[in-house]
């Protein structure tokens, strides 16, 4: 019996030790505007969606980016989701995908810093 607790034991502290670990290196994303266009936010959601309230996000970058901009690095949980901007078309904000490569799906590297650049957004 005193064999199975201290046994117990070391597996806990071993479990919590490496759950531990991941909050001294968070990942982290960042967005590069390369898409010509206007972002006045730019979303990092779990779900497809095609309007805004749609959308479960994960974090959202909203100090609006230019072309050739850069978003600040922000801690994220998602690892696999869906880039979003909100862009300005004939005087609406609208919900547009922002691609990266050929497509808004992203899978993140956990623990990592990391940039990625936008494109183009339809």
């Amino acid at each position: 019996m005193k064999k199975t607790t201290v046994l117990l034991t070391i597996i806990s502290l071993i479990i919590g030790t490496g759950i531990g670990c991941n909050e001294d290196n968070p990942t982290e994303v960042r967005w590069y505007n390369k898409s010509t266009v206007y972002l006045n936010e730019i979303i990092w959601s779990r779900n497809i969606g095609t309007q805004p309230n749609e959308l479960n996000y994960d974090q959202k970058w909203t100090r609006g980016y230019g072309d050739n901009d850069r978003t600040e690095f922000k801690d994220v949980n998602l690892l696999n989701g869906y880039v979003y901007a909100i862009v300005e078309e004939n005087n609406n904000f609208v919900l547009v995908e922002a691609i990266i490569d050929t497509s808004n799906n992203v899978s993140l590297n956990e623990g990592n810093s990391q940039e990625y650049i936008i494109t183009q957004t339809q």
